[in-house]
Formats: C-alpha cells, structure tokens, sequence
C-alpha cells in the first residue's frame, strides 16, 4: 500500500533557503548541485539536480530533524497551484513510485513557475 508522504506541509520561500542548504549540505553526493532551497518557519526543502530534501524538524525545539530525500527519478506526476488573490500560499504535488502523493506549501509570492520549470527540465529528459 503506498502512503502519503507530506500532506500540507510548509516550506515557506526563498529568503532564508541557505539556511536550509546548509542544514543539507552534509548529506549532499559528490558533485550534486543545488538548484534552490527554501525556508517556512521551521521546515524547508533543498531542490538539486538529483533530488528534493525534505527538513522537516520535529519537537517543541526542533532539534530532532528528520531529512526525506526524494529521488527525481522516482516522480511520476507533479502539479503546481499558484496562490490567488485571498490564498496565502503556493502548492506542489508530486506522485511517484513507492509513494502515493507529497503535497507541499510554499509562501505566497515564491516562484512556483520556477520550481514546475525545474521539475519539467528534470522530469521531461
């Protein structure tokens, strides 16, 4: 039975991504590149030209992170949803193998063409 493997989950913008990167960084292969990253208020995520990394922190101080890395090659679907005029945020949905659906939520005015730009270049080789 495939599960779902983020529902709603907030990974704020751009501004504060290198935080994020950073956090990351570690666990980053030998010659993979980061694309962009963001930041919400306690989660992001890194976008490579490999793979998404999820940071997902966990408990009242947020030390206990937990990292989800998602293969791009693993991504069989993804939809993007720009905000409108009273939505607060942007939306990205991937399906893939082994999973049924990740939805994630980006703040209002983050560059969600970009990201469907990034996951079509990937996707689409």
């Amino acid at each position: 039975m495939q599960e779902t493997l983020f529902a709603n989950l907030f990974l704020g913008g751009e501004k504060n991504g290198h935080e994020t990167a950073e956090l990351v960084a570690p666990l980053l292969l030998e010659g993979e590149e980061i694309k962009f990253a963001t930041k919400g208020v306690r989660d992001g995520a890194v976008f490579t030209d490999r793979r998404i990394v999820i940071v997902n922190k966990q408990g009242i101080t947020g030390k206990k992170i937990d990292f989800t890395s998602i293969p791009l090659k693993s991504i069989a679907v993804f939809s993007i949803e720009n905000s409108g005029t009273f939505d607060l945020d942007t939306e990205l949905t991937i399906w893939g193998s082994g999973y049924s659906k990740a939805k994630m939520q980006f703040a209002k005015g983050f560059a969600i063409a970009k990201l469907g730009k990034y996951l079509a270049d990937a996707l689409c080789r």
